[in-house]
């Protein structure tokens, strides 16, 4: 599964060391036996800050200390953008664990004001080919874009270079790093790929080495969401015990869902299930109702809504369904307020704001209690709890929601659609 903030700050390096190990986690290859082409392009402004860009190099080195490198299996490229874009490892020559290495410890941190990722994408559209060592279609070719702010320069989205980068490499991912990251590239990281779930919001530097998990799970042979465009329907319609017409509300729901392993197979599904159905009856768009989404376990991550970007229905039922589900059972609930707070922070025109958490886990590593009720205090925004299953404690979820009255109990979770949209409608909250 974003990502963050001025009022997120950014956390102590830590494990750092495991992010090789933890690399094509979920999926089926493992990392010493990827065949791919890397070429990494690194945000040197001072959006990232000095402290940060070296903890960016201590990540690239353990992300590659997991790969295989050679001729015939993996080989990096690297590159820092600034005011200019700098080549620093050919991927003829980033075939060696001490070559690459070398070109890491060798990149300058530049500290300017300018992100011109349209240059670093021509540069690297002339210098990476066959000449400089890119292989054969047998090979993954992959591009990881690091950022930390907006892009300077030329507009990169919609321009023709975007289009020949996209056609050159199989896999296109973007990783946002850092507080101002979220604010303002949450809506275009996701479409310098041709898949909108390619973009990874780091909240916090601690949480590199979930990106080196991401980057290693995507750089699998095989492995991509494929894009579906489903036909255009009707929203269904409300259920009758509804006590008003959806289509008349204004709200920005801000979806928790909880993906760790506590919850069965079979719970996690039904789970997904419901909160489709929790949001299909609403007409969706500016001025109606929208939905961000926020998946949480021992890491959370954003997922792509387009919220407040030209949302449509399949943006947000798209996201729910890539949801999966861990294999760890923790619960990092400030992370993923944290997460929601960069969207409060742009002060949307919108009349009301609910934060629905969705969870059979109260495993917190910290209590979120006091980060919710900050919420409440400084942006009106409502939280109501949805106790899935018997394992997420009821006297939690109420500490968390306020009261009792905004948590629907496991007894109820037939019902969990009706009771939020009721909620809603009535605008009671706790």
């Amino acid at each position: 599964m974003q990502q963050l903030r001025t009022w997120f700050q950014l956390l102590v390096l830590v494990a750092l060391a495991y992010a090789a190990s933890k690399s094509c986690v979920a999926s089926n290859c493992a990392s010493t036996s990827l065949e791919a082409d890397f070429v990494f392009l690194v945000d040197a402004s001072d959006s990232i800050g000095a402290a940060n860009f070296a903890a960016l190099q201590i990540f690239l080195v353990d992300f590659v200390k997991g790969l295989t490198l050679s001729s015939v299996d993996s080989q990096i490229a690297l590159y820092t953008y600034g005011v200019s874009a700098v080549n620093y490892l050919t991927l003829s020559a980033g075939n060696t664990p001490t070559a690459v290495q070398n070109a890491i410890t060798a990149m300058k941190y530049e500290g300017s004001s300018s992100r011109n990722l349209y240059q670093a994408l021509t540069k690297q559209q002339t210098d990476v080919n066959p000449m400089s060592g890119l292989r054969t279609s047998t090979y993954k070719k992959v591009l990881v874009i690091l950022a930390g702010d907006a892009f300077t320069g030329n507009a990169v989205v919609g321009s023709s270079i975007l289009t020949q980068v996209q056609q050159k490499y199989d896999t296109i991912l973007s990783v946002g790093v850092g507080p101002k990251a979220l604010a303002n590239l949450a809506a275009t990281l996701p479409k310098l790929s041709t898949y909108s779930t390619n973009a990874f919001f780091a909240l916090s530097i601690d949480q590199l080495p979930y990106v080196g998990s991401w980057i290693g799970t995507y750089s699998c042979n095989g492995i991509q969401q494929t894009t579906v465009i489903p036909m255009t329907t009707p929203p269904p319609t409300q259920s009758p015990s509804v006590p008003c017409q959806l289509s008349t509300l204004n709200y920005d729901v801000y979806l928790i869902l909880d993906v760790s392993a506590t919850a069965s197979a079979a719970d996690f599904a039904a789970m997904k299930q419901a909160v489709k159905n929790f949001v299909a009856p609403f007409p969706i768009g500016d001025g109606k109702t929208q939905f961000a989404l926020v998946a949480t376990s021992v890491d959370s991550q954003i997922y792509y809504t387009a919220f407040h970007s030209g949302q449509k229905r399949d943006d947000v039922n798209g996201a729910i369904d890539k949801l999966l589900q861990d294999t760890n059972v923790g619960q990092t609930m400030n992370l993923a307020l944290g997460a929601i707070q960069g969207y409060l922070n742009q002060h949307y025109a919108t009349s009301n704001k609910i934060i629905a958490y969705f969870t059979s886990n109260t495993n917190w590593d910290s209590s979120p209690v006091t980060t919710i009720n900050n919420l409440k205090t400084t942006f009106g925004v409502s939280p109501v709890a949805v106790q899935w299953t018997s394992t997420a404690s009821a006297t939690d979820l109420a500490s968390f929601a306020g009261s009792a009255n905004c948590v629907n109990a496991v007894a109820n979770k037939a019902n969990t659609a009706t009771w939020l949209q009721t909620k809603m409608c009535s605008k009671t909250f706790c």
